[in-house]
Order: C-alpha cells, then structure tokens, then sequence
C-alpha cells in the first residue's frame, strides 16, 4: 500500500512540477503573408511629416491609348487650384506644355476656364482633350459645367464648335467616347 500512495505522490508531484515549469512560445509554423514580408527600405516604410503641408487628392483625365475614350487617374497637388488642374493636364499629355490659365472663376455651379491653348487635331481627339478638361476640372472643382474658352474667345477646332451658350459637362461614361 505505501507503494501505490508513493508512486501516486511522485505522480502528482511530477505533474505539478510540468504545470509550473515556464515553457518557450511555440514558434509559428505558417509561412508570414508575402504582404508582410522583410522591409524593402521604401516609402511604406516612412513615417508621415507631421510638418508637412497636406496634399489634395485630385482626379485627373487622359486620353485612352486607343484614344477610344478617357482614363481617370488619382493624383495629388498641394493645393486645389486651376494652375495645378492644368498642370497635371500637361503632365498626363492632354495639353501641350506650356499651356497657361488666364483666368479661371466659378459661380453657382459654373465655372469658366480661359487657357492659353488647347492643342486641335481636327478629329475625334478634340472631343477626346475637351472631355478630358471637362471631367477634370467638373469633378475637382465640383461643378454642374464649365465654359471653355481659349484666349478670351468660345473653343472651336475643325470639328467642334462652341458658342456662347455652349458648356462642358461631364462625361458619365468617360471609358467610351463615341
């Protein structure tokens, strides 16, 4: 009997002990998510500039590379003006570089852009570059329209003409421009 009661004790100390004992974290066994992987060093890894001016999210819109219709791109600028509209136009090559606002304004809904130049194809393109301004400076500056003039006067080409009643609106189904 003071076998059985031993081994009993030696049995409830042993488990005792094993439930104190500090055990190591089990290691992880899954391969880490690709996403999560070693830093590379880049900009994600960048910590913001509390000083830093706060950007403006803008839409900018360009001419497709079929020249089909119009893509939308997300960009930034430090802050939402026309010059920094038509800059970034310049950029994604809908206006020739070296293209200046003379004068921009807006009012109850309607805003009337002056531009040095528009560049003119005599085709489909002209219809292509005016959607593209149009839907750029519509949705930035949410507008109802706006009036495009060149140098003071209606924008017209080979293939479109505006007259003083005319105004650009923006083109829901900019993908596809017929």
């Amino acid at each position: 009997m003071k076998k059985i009661i031993l081994y009993l004790m030696s049995a409830m100390l042993m488990v005792s002990l094993a439930a104190c004992t500090p055990t190591q974290p089990k290691m992880e066994t899954t391969p880490p998510d690709p996403q999560v992987m070693a830093s590379t060093g880049g900009a994600s890894d960048k910590v913001p500039d509390p000083n830093a001016e706060p950007m403006e999210i803008i839409s900018v819109y360009s001419k497709n590379d079929n020249k089909t219709g119009l893509n939308q791109a997300m960009d930034a600028v430090d802050k939402l003006t026309a010059e920094a509209m038509v800059s970034k136009l310049i950029e994604y090559g809908v206006l020739e570089e070296g293209t200046k606002v003379l004068k921009y304004e807006s009012a109850d809904g309607i805003g009337t852009l002056d531009l040095s130049a528009v560049p003119q194809s005599g085709s489909g393109d002209d219809k292509l570059t005016i959607a593209a301004i149009g839907n750029t400076f519509i949705e930035n500056f949410e507008l109802d329209k706006l009036k495009l003039l060149v140098n003071g006067k209606n924008y017209s080409s080979g293939s479109i003409k505006q007259g003083d009643n005319d105004y650009l609106e923006y083109v829901k189904n900019y993908k596809e421009i017929k």
